[in-house]
């Protein structure tokens, strides 16, 4: 049975790869049959913003990825790092369907898995 993983992603989406390769690998893992959970917190929360244009800067755009993995495992997002940005969940992208949560059941949802990764 596979272990229970969540990816806690804690970078901004462009400037470093972290980000990205966090969702490479959360990709590669769905590919091998194991479903890993996508928690977003800090700087994390950028990454699903809606109308992000990183072609403009010459980088290339994750929202296919983001996208396809909302689709198949859902993400969630802790509030206090959406409200410290000034962000409010209407400035995510509607498609990737982030469920916010505490940094109460933040640390449930850590402590319920066996293996978590930190991009």
């Amino acid at each position: 049975m596979p272990k229970k993983i969540l990816l806690l992603v804690k970078s901004a989406p462009y400037g470093s790869v972290r980000a990205a390769e966090g969702f490479r690998i959360a990709t590669a893992m769905i590919a091998m049959d194991v479903l890993p959970q996508l928690l977003f917190i800090d700087d994390g929360v950028y990454c699903l913003l809606k109308n992000q244009k990183p072609e403009a800067a010459g980088l290339n755009s994750l929202a296919e990825r983001l996208k396809t993995l909302a689709d198949l495992i859902g993400f969630h997002a802790v509030s206090d790092s959406i409200v410290k940005r000034n962000l409010q969940k209407i400035d995510f992208d509607e498609t990737y369907n982030v469920k916010t949560i505490s940094l109460g059941e933040a640390a449930e949802l850590i402590a319920e898995n066996e293996v978590v990764i930190t991009f």
